[in-house]
């Protein structure tokens, strides 16, 4: 058992997640490394300044651009979009692991298509695989077959639901997209040989590997339901004990004790056994709504001290901030949060509010830090900094 303060916690999951930097990842390769580290980020396709992956990367990467994800993606094949936590983009060796989550994906796809009327859709599964081998890459809007009705969420044609389906059972991959639309192809055209014959694991063998693949997409998590362990087996709190417990025996994770917290944390051995040194000039990065390190809010407010919500869905009235709001990280402290105009309305990155935390120390340095992750984050968008966004945050 290790035993940390909070302070050496954050300090350590800071730098597992290179949001201190230290490691110097930069541009493409730079994303290679991060995505191997984390082997999961969540996709979301809101778009106010960047999207959520790209998000997760800037902060870690320095020049990184967003043509960068969509080579790894879809030119290198390194990646694949699919669902792990939510959807997501995920390592692509990890595809054939990953068989299991994807045949209960389906399954309960089929008994929710079943229950909201779709079932056709079951009966135009071949006939639409038959079409994209004969026509290539589609979207659901190329084969449009059925006719459409209004079901709320979801796909409105059974051809729409057919494909969807095809895609959580892994017959079919996204081969690219256009902005947020999806080209499907036969999965054995997007991948690699290697990465179509699933690995055959027993359910015990398939949940230690599953729970600890989680851990690393973190680095350091506390045994307690919530956004870090959501989705199938790692959301069923017996099965993710056993196999935490089963993990630490054979010394795979370490068990950790956080100061001031009862529950009790996991960490993979190389982001607790090694004392971290914090840098001198603590780096400012702007956090993604959905980053990995944000995935578990309580314990980030645990550990951190930091209360976040993301409030996209929350009614304007009842909003404590804003509708799209960055946390900003300086060292391992939370020291603000701020919601930007959006990108594309805007013309440039300009803050449209921001707050403090309580107890934060402006000064010439923290400043400073502010001011050239601004710089930082504008080089990444492609835009012009507005300049007033100073005045903004700390008037004179």
């Amino acid at each position: 058992m290790i035993e940390l303060s909070k302070k050496q916690a954050c300090q350590a999951l800071v730098r597992y997640h290179n949001l201190d930097g230290a490691d110097d990842f930069r541009g493409l390769d730079g994303a290679r490394a991060v995505m191997d580290r984390l082997g999961t980020i969540q996709f979301d396709p809101l778009n106010v300044a960047g999207r959520n992956p790209d998000l997760v990367l800037q902060a870690r990467v320095q020049d990184y651009r967003s043509d960068c994800l969509r080579r790894l993606l879809y030119e290198e094949r390194r990646l694949v979009d699919g669902f792990d936590k939510e959807m997501c983009i995920y390592t692509a060796r990890d595809f054939p692991d990953f068989a299991p989550i994807r045949a209960m994906r389906a399954s309960d796809g089929r008994r929710w298509l079943e229950s909201r009327g779709q079932g056709e859709a079951f009966d135009m599964l071949e006939d639409i695989l038959a079409i994209i081998r004969r026509r290539g890459p589609s979207s659901l809007s190329d084969i449009p077959i059925g006719e459409s009705k209004d079901f709320g969420w979801g796909p409105r044609r059974p051809s729409g639901a057919a494909i969807e389906y095809l895609f959580a059972s892994g017959r079919l991959c996204v081969a690219d997209k256009a902005g947020t639309q999806r080209r499907f192809d036969l999965t054995e055209n997007v991948l690699p040989g290697e990465y179509l014959v699933p690995v055959e694991r027993d359910t015990d063998a398939f949940a230690d590997w599953y729970v600890k693949r989680r851990l690393g997409c973190v680095g350091l998590l506390w045994d307690r339901r919530g956004g870090a362990w959501q989705g199938y087996v790692v959301g069923d709190d017996a099965a993710r004990k056993a196999a935490l417990r089963r993990l630490a025996d054979r010394g795979e994770i370490v068990p950790v004790r956080v100061e001031g917290i009862q529950t009790p944390f996991y960490a993979l051995p190389e982001v607790v056994e090694s004392p971290v040194e914090p840098p001198r000039r603590p780096a400012c990065r702007f956090i993604a709504p959905l980053d990995n390190l944000m995935w578990d809010r309580a314990m980030v407010e645990a550990l951190f001290g930091f209360r976040y919500r993301w409030e996209v869905y929350t009614p304007v009235a009842r909003r404590e901030y804003g509708y799209y709001v960055l946390p900003v990280l300086c060292g391992s402290r939370f020291v603000a949060r701020f919601e930007p105009e959006p990108v594309a309305r805007a013309g440039c990155l300009k803050v449209k509010a921001w707050w403090w935390e309580e107890g934060v120390c402006l000064g010439k340095g923290m400043l400073a830090a502010v001011e050239a992750a601004l710089r930082r984050f504008s080089r990444f968008l492609g835009v012009e900094n507005d300049p007033g966004n100073m005045d903004l945050i700390c008037p004179r």
